[in-house]
């Protein structure tokens, strides 16, 4: 998918609204979601990430395109991970393993 692909969201989203996953395409969900997915689950929740953070490190990788942190809260939840929000409560985090997460940023340098 070419990185310069941006997903249809209409004009009043909030860019940080976990239902703006569902603006994606099948195809959009599909990539995002696998990418997700390689990330391990750990039982506490890793502060070093956000999911501000996170959705950039996924519109860099190997397959990756622009979403909306919003998008980026409603794959993770999507595929049941747990979290927190941060002081601004705008960003959230994650029970994410950083082991997983730093071979994930690896393969797609």
């Amino acid at each position: 998918m070419p990185k310069d692909i941006i997903p249809n969201y209409p004009k009043d989203i909030t860019y940080n609204d976990p239902s703006e996953f569902e603006y994606l395409t099948k195809e959009e969900q599909d990539i995002l979601l696998d990418w997700c997915d390689l990330i391990l689950k750990m039982s506490t929740i890793n502060t070093k990430h956000t999911s501000y953070g996170l959705k950039h490190l996924f519109s860099r990788s190997r397959d990756g395109f622009y979403i909306s942190n919003g998008t980026f809260k409603g794959a993770m939840l999507k595929l049941g991970f747990k979290y927190a929000t941060t002081n601004s409560g705008i960003n959230w985090m994650f029970n994410i393993s950083e082991k997983s997460l730093k071979q994930l940023v690896a393969r797609d340098r």
